[in-house]
């Protein structure tokens, strides 16, 4: 079993050719409390996009419970920035919840 809920070993992260993250290594043991701050530009959305596989690190991997995160997916959620929201989308609160169902249920069934 693994030891770590999550674990990012050696990320680099490059947008237009300049490394915006680097040599990144991560653990995070179960029960931990965990935050990640920093002033804006400082690639904590950087950090979690890769790590989800939404932006594609240059090196690096990152495991979930010891598998990938396509693996281990149901178990993790993700809410994004208000910025990347389209907030005139016509959509409620149980939608959205609902929306994290689909793993299990489909797109049929709700």
């Amino acid at each position: 079993m693994e030891d770590y809920i999550v674990k990012v070993n050696d990320m680099t992260v490059v947008y237009h050719k300049k490394p915006v993250l680097w040599d990144v290594d991560l653990k995070i043991p179960p029960g931990l409390l965990m935050a990640i701050v920093g002033p804006n530009g400082a690639g904590k959305s950087t950090l979690i996009k890769a790590m989800l596989g939404l932006v594609k690190p240059t090196t690096g991997k990152t495991t979930f419970w010891g598998d990938s995160y396509e693996k281990q997916r149901k178990k993790i959620g993700y809410v994004p920035q208000r910025g990347s929201v389209d907030w005139d989308f016509p959509t409620d609160v149980l939608d959205v919840v609902t929306m994290g169902t689909y793993g299990e249920l489909g797109w049929i069934k709700r």
